[in-house]
């Protein structure tokens, strides 16, 4: 009886810390500004690298605790675009239920954000190996 109340726990702490962040939106910012806020927003995540490559590049934090990679995808002068965040594969129905509470569904794996008079477009996929969030600004 023990065991299965622990891992109820722990699996409860895990999608605590697995959606942290979630609703976090950089859109716009520059580099600088995302380097002091993302470590407190996202907790359990650190910095791993940056990449430079010309018209796009990309910060990359992870989380090795929980498997999760978050990278937030920058223009040229450093201007944040788009977010992707990778979760385990295992975490897709916990995310995409998550996703449906806190936004307006577009359609089965597509969600808007309306957030500073402004409109992003959440997506989700699955792959083999892990599932992706990503954060854009929306298309008219």
């Amino acid at each position: 009886m023990k065991t299965s109340v622990r891992r109820v726990l722990l699996v409860l702490i895990l999608c605590v810390i697995a959606f942290q962040g979630i609703a976090q939106n950089y859109i716009g910012l520059h580099k600088s500004e995302i380097q002091q806020k993302a470590p407190k927003a996202y907790s359990g995540f650190v910095f791993e690298k940056e990449v430079e490559n010309g018209k796009k590049s990309f910060i990359k934090y992870v989380n090795s605790f929980d498997e999760q990679t978050l990278l937030f995808i920058l223009d040229e002068k450093g201007y944040c675009t788009s977010i992707s965040r990778m979760y385990n594969t295992w975490l897709f129905s916990q995310v995409k239920n998550e996703l449906n509470k806190k936004y307006t569904k577009k359609d089965s794996l597509t969600w808007l954000e309306y957030s500073n008079n402004k409109v992003y477009e959440i997506t989700l996929k699955k792959g083999e190996w892990y599932i992706t969030v990503t954060t854009r600004p929306a298309t008219k």
